[in-house]
């Protein structure tokens, strides 16, 4: 029988993107995605869709983060740790969850979307998410945690 992983680390993940991040006061809620993938923590926004869903950032339509769910299958069309057109998101509006930092961020920021869709606390040319702020402080592409209350 071949070997999968003949080494492990010292120290276990403390979280992964869309993860949610404690048992805080939360909400969530299901939409259908109608953009082409989305990553997981990646923030979503209304669609033109009944209960629809997009990457496409716009100013007051922000519905929350996408929460993992790694039960999906990896296939042709969809790659490890993706949704594709027509999954139902799981997307948290309140409460913790992990994401990665698309820059240095810090500790009690607000959040903003570039229009890449990464997470950054730059309010220049990015569209910000309300109501939710850093609760961490991390370098570039490091997990950090962000809240709403």
């Amino acid at each position: 029988m071949a070997v999968l992983q003949s080494t492990f680390g010292e120290d276990i993940a403390y979280g992964f993107p869309g993860m949610e991040a404690d048992g805080e006061l939360s909400n969530i809620i299901t939409r259908t995605l109608e953009s082409a993938t989305c990553g997981f923590g990646k923030a979503v926004y209304r669609g033109t869709d009944d209960r629809g869903a997009s990457t496409t950032p716009a100013a007051s339509t922000l519905l929350g983060f996408t929460i993992a769910n790694p039960g999906l299958p990896v296939t042709a069309s969809r790659a490890a740790d993706q949704f594709i057109q027509g999954d139902n998101l799981r997307i948290k509006n309140r409460g913790k969850i992990w994401v990665t930092a698309g820059e240095a961020v810090t500790d009690g920021a607000q959040v903003y979307v570039t229009s890449g869709g990464a997470i950054v606390d730059t309010s220049t040319s990015n569209t910000i998410a309300d109501g939710w702020f850093f609760d961490d402080t991390a370098a570039n592409g490091a997990l950090v945690r962000i809240v709403r209350r």
